[in-house]
C-alpha cells in the first residue's frame, strides 16, 4: 500500500493513546489497547458537521482499484464489508449474519442481512455480492490489493435472495480476515453495471454516509444516511451515525495541518505531523493517538534476488545489517516509531519475537559477509569491487516513493560505509509498474501492507504473487525459495490453528536468513483531534478511526471536563 510520496510519513501513522510515546519506547513489546478503543462506550449526541484534513486526499473512492493508505479510514464512511473482526482478530458478523465452511474448506456460505440498501435504494442481497467480486477479479492488474485478496476464489453462486456461496480453488483460512477489510466493501450493482465511470467520484456504497460533493485529490463532503442500521454488532452501536456530515480537506503542509487543529478550523487530522507528535500529546484540547497497524511492518528496500547483486544472499544480509535502522527511525519520526528488523507487525496474529534481533545493526558483520563473498577490494570511494566489478546497484526512484527520501538517504549512506553503492535512478510513476513485471530493476522502495493475519506473508513472499503481464503481484523481491513457498501455501491452505501457527513461525525465521526486502519500522498511523469530537473508535482491522459512533460536544461542555 502507498500513499503519495512526500506526504507518506503522515499518512503511515495512527497512535497507541496518550502513552503512545512511551510504548514506542518499550522496544518490542506488543502494542496493546484498551476494548474501549473498539466498541462504544456510550451513546452520543446527534448533529454537527466535522471538518477534517488529511495530508493528502485519494483522488478516488473505488476501492476495488485503488491502493492509496488514506482509503482504510475513508472508504469505511462510505462502505461496508460482509464481516467484522474482534480485537483478537476473529471473524464476526457484519453484513453477513453468519456463514458455514464446507468439509473440504473450498465453499463458504453465507447467510445475508435482509435489511440493508445501498444509498441508491439498491437492495444488497446475494447477487450484489456476486457481481462486486466477479468486477474485482475482471480488473485484473488495476486491483493491487483486492485481487489479491480474492486470488483462490472462483465463483460466486446466488443459492437464494439472501445466501451466497463463495466457491475457491483451495482451503483459505484467511478469506475471512481479509473480507473485513475495506478493500473488500460493496459497491451498489446499479451503479457498477449503469455507471461504472461515476464510482470514483460518485461512489454509492450500503455505508453510514453519502459523498454529496467531492474534488478529487482536494475536497470530500459526506453527509449521514438517515436509515443507516447496519453497524457491526461488535461496534454497539444502534441506528445511524451521529454526525450530520464530515468534510475532509486535503492539506499537504504538516505546519498547517497542526495549526489549523490547534486553531480549531478542523476538529480532526487523520495524519498527525510526525515532529509534532510532542507538541500536539501537550496540548490539553488535543486527544492524540500513535497506534501500530498489524501485517507488514514498513520495509526500507526490497531487493530483486534474482539479478545481481542481490541475488547473493550475503549481499542481501550485509546491506540489512549495515543499516542502523533505530537511529534511522529515530531520526525520521522523531522518536514516534518502532524501529524493526523482522517480518510481522508485532500485533498481527500470529507473529513471534524470537527472530526480531537478527537483523540487527551490525557493521562488521556486515563488512565480514562481503569479504567471504569475495567482495575485498575497494577503490578510492570506498566502494568494493571483485574482477574488476564494483559493488554497485540502482533504487528505482520515482518522486512518489512508499519510502520517505530522508530514509532512502540514511540507508544509502550505511550502504556506502560498508562498501556498497546505492545509486538513486529517477523514473516516471507510470513506467514503474512494467519495470517491476519485467524484473528490471536492482532495488524498490519498500511499502507496509495492512492485515490481522500472517497470511500477509503469503502475497509479499510467494513466488506466485511476483509481478507479471496480467497481475501486478507484491513480491518485488522475486525470492523464489521453494522451501519459504511450500511452508506459505501449506500455511494459507491448513485449516488447523496450531499448524497454520507452527508454518508460519518457521516462515519468519527463513524470511530473516533469505532477507529479500529490509524491514526499518513498524507500520504507523497517527491521528490527532480536538477534545470536542467523543466517540472515536479503531477498526479492529487496520487501527485507524471509525467515526460512525463519534460526535460533537459543545465547546463549554468540554471546557469544564478540563
Amino acid at each position: 500500500m502507498r500513499p503519495r510520496t512526500t506526504h507518506l510519513l503522515a499518512a503511515l501513522i495512527l497512535a497507541f493513546g496518550a502513552a503512545g510515546a512511551a510504548v514506542a519506547q518499550a522496544g518490542p513489546a506488543v502494542p496493546t489497547y484498551p476494548a474501549s478503543d473498539y466498541i462504544q462506550q456510550a451513546p452520543g449526541r446527534p448533529g454537527g458537521v466535522l471538518v477534517t484534513s488529511a495530508s493528502y486526499e485519494a483522488g478516488s473512492f473505488d476501492i476495488h482499484k485503488l491502493h492509496a493508505g488514506n482509503l482504510l479510514w475513508q472508504s469505511r464512511l462510505v462502505f461496508d464489508s460482509l464481516v467484522y473482526l474482534d480485537s483478537a482478530g476473529a471473524a464476526m458478523p457484519w453484513l453477513a449474519k453468519s456463514w458455514t465452511v464446507s468439509p473440504d474448506g473450498r465453499v463458504v456460505t453465507f447467510r445475508l442481512r435482509e435489511d440493508v440498501t445501498f444509498s441508491d435504494g439498491t437492495r444488497f442481497d446475494a447477487e450484489a455480492v456476486r457481481i462486486n467480486f466477479e468486477r474485482i477479479k475482471k480488473l485484473g492488474t488495476q486491483s493491487r490489493i483486492a485481487a489479491a485478496y480474492l486470488s483462490p476464489y472462483v465463483e460466486g453462486v446466488a443459492v437464494d435472495t439472501y445466501t451466497f456461496e463463495a466457491r475457491l480453488d483451495a482451503p483459505y483460512p484467511a478469506f475471512l480476515s481479509f473480507l473485513a477489510q475495506t478493500w473488500l466493501g460493496f459497491i451498489s450493482p446499479r451503479q457498477i453495471s449503469g455507471d461504472p465511470a461515476s464510482i470514483g467520484e460518485r461512489p454509492v456504497g450500503t455505508g453510514p454516509f453519502v459523498v454529496t460533493e467531492y474534488a478529487p485529490g482536494k475536497r470530500a463532503v459526506l453527509a449521514r444516511r438517515a436509515d443507516y442500521a447496519w453497524a457491526p454488532d461488535y461496534l454497539r452501536h444502534a441506528g445511524p451515525a451521529y454526525l450530520d456530515g464530515i468534510v475532509i480537506e486535503a492539506v499537504p503542509d504538516d505546519a498547517a495541518r497542526t495549526a489549523s487543529l490547534q486553531q480549531g478550523r478542523h476538529q480532526l487530522t487523520f495524519e498527525a505531523p510526525l515532529t509534532d507528535g510532542q507538541r500536539l500529546r501537550a496540548d490539553p484540547g488535543l486527544v492524540f493517538y500513535n497506534r501500530v497497524r498489524p501485517g507488514s511492518p514498513m520495509r526500507s528496500l526490497a531487493f530483486n534476488t534474482a539479478r545481481f547483486p542481490f541475488d547473493d544472499v550475503r549481499i542481501r544480509r550485509a546491506a540489512a545489517i549495515a543499516i542502523d535502522r533505530e537511529r534511522v527511525t529515530r531520526e525520521l519520526s522523531a522518536g514516534e516509531f518502532i524501529a524493526k528488523a523482522d517480518y510481522l507487525g508485532t500485533n498481527t496474529p500470529g507473529y513471534v519475537d524470537t527472530y526480531r534481533h537478527v537483523l540487527a545493526y551490525d557493521p562488521a558483520g556486515a563488512a565480514a559477509l562481503l569479504d567471504q563473498a569475495g567482495w575485498t577490494e575497494r577503490d578510492r570511494d570506498g566502494i568494493r569491487s571483485k574482477g574488476g566489478r564494483r559493488l554497485s546497484a540502482e533504487l528505482l526512484t520515482t518522486g512518489d516513493e512508499r519510502t520517505p527520501p530522508a530514509s532512502v538517504l540514511a540507508i544509502q549512506s550505511g550502504l556506502k560505509a560498508v562498501g556498497i553503492e546505492l545509486r538513486l535512478k529517477p523514473v516516471a510513476g507510470a513506467d514503474l509498474p512494467a519495470a517491476v513485471r519485467a524484473g528490471a530493476y536492482d532495488a524498490l522502495t519498500g511499502g507496509w501492507w495492512s492485515a490481522a493475519t500472517p497470511d500477509v506473508l503469503f502475497l509479499l513472499y510467494h513466488s506466485s504473487q511476483t509481478a507479471r503481464q496480467n497481475t501486478f503481484g507484491q513480491d518485488t523481491g522475486r525470492i523464489a525459495d521453494p522451501v519459504l513457498d511450500d511452508l506459505l501455501l501449506r500455511a494459507r491452505r491448513s485449516r488447523d490453528a496450531n499448524e497454520r501457527d507452527a508454518l508460519y513461525r518457521q516462515a519468519q525465521k527463513l524470511l530473516t536468513e533469505l532477507v529479500p526486502v529490509v524491514p526499518l519500522h513498524e507500520s504507523h498511523h497517527l491521528v490527532a483531534y480536538s477534545r470536542q469530537l467523543k466517540g472515536v473508535l479503531f477498526d479492529t482491522t487496520h487501527n485507524t478511526p471509525i467515526l460512525t459512533g463519534a460526535w460533537l460536544a459543545p465547546a463549554e461542555e468540554v471546557a469544564k471536563e478540563r
